[in-house]
């Protein structure tokens, strides 16, 4: 299951995990834009602020392009500057819209490019069908894991055994399993398999808190607790998670 767009048969394609598929374009494109901006460095995210549902992905990387090229141009002479000649090519060749020949410049170039600009071109178009593709499940960890971190900057936030821990002082304040699907709270038994597991791991870690975390959509947009009686002392709940 993947998520983002690719040059297929010359032509630039969107691709939505099915969980997405009732969203408008405009929500999709702003999903997709949420967690990749989560998911690099700050050179590198999208500040994109017109209508997302009148650009395709990749018109609105190239806009980001643009205007990163823009606002270098715009800098007094003075200013000082680092200059890389790889990175001037590849800008020449995209500014050319010249996108064959670039991608054969990336293609045999070892070397990363310097400045942020080139290197969002040379993200655009080092993949083999061109473009930005994720595993959508792995997206959703990344995004999910690196918000939370930012968010508890005095706490310790890490992977452990499928789980998000949050950490502070050696304590674990909650534990998160992450599902990449879509939940509906009126068909919990949905949810069977999730909350199973669940249970499992809160027996098998002794953990106090753990909320499994479902992307947010119509259908269910608040907190569900879950009961267990051979566990009253440990809280799970089921949680929508924003994008």
């Amino acid at each position: 299951m993947v998520f983002g767009f690719e040059k297929t048969d010359n032509v630039w394609k969107e691709r939505i995990p099915a969980i997405f598929c009732s969203f408008s374009r405009k929500e999709q494109r702003e999903l997709f834009i949420n967690q990749y901006n989560y998911c690099v460095g700050k050179n590198e995210r999208i500040v994109f602020k017109d209508d997302f549902g009148c650009f395709t992905l990749f018109e609105i990387f190239q806009h980001e392009i643009l205007s990163k090229l823009r606002i270098k141009n715009t800098l007094r002479k003075n200013t000082l500057t680092v200059f890389d000649p790889y990175s001037a090519v590849l800008i020449t060749l995209f500014l050319a819209r010249d996108f064959y020949k670039l991608k054969a410049v990336i293609k045999t170039n070892s070397l990363l490019p310097r400045l942020p600009h080139a290197m969002l071109i040379f993200r655009l178009f080092s993949s083999e069908n061109c473009g930005i593709m994720f595993d959508a499940k792995t997206l959703f960890s990344e995004f999910v894991l690196e918000k939370i971190a930012r968010k508890n900057p005095d706490k310790a936030v890490y992977f452990k055994d499928d789980l998000i821990v949050i950490e502070k002082d050696g304590e674990c304040l909650l534990s998160i399993m992450l599902c990449f699907k879509k939940f509906d709270k009126d068909k919990i038994y949905l949810a069977k398999k999730e909350i199973d597991e669940a249970w499992r791991k809160v027996a098998k870690g002794n953990i106090k808190s753990l909320y499994i975390v479902f992307p947010k959509n119509s259908a269910f947009k608040r907190h569900i607790e879950v009961k267990n009686p051979c566990f009253a002392d440990s809280l799970v709940k089921l949680v929508p998670y924003t994008i």
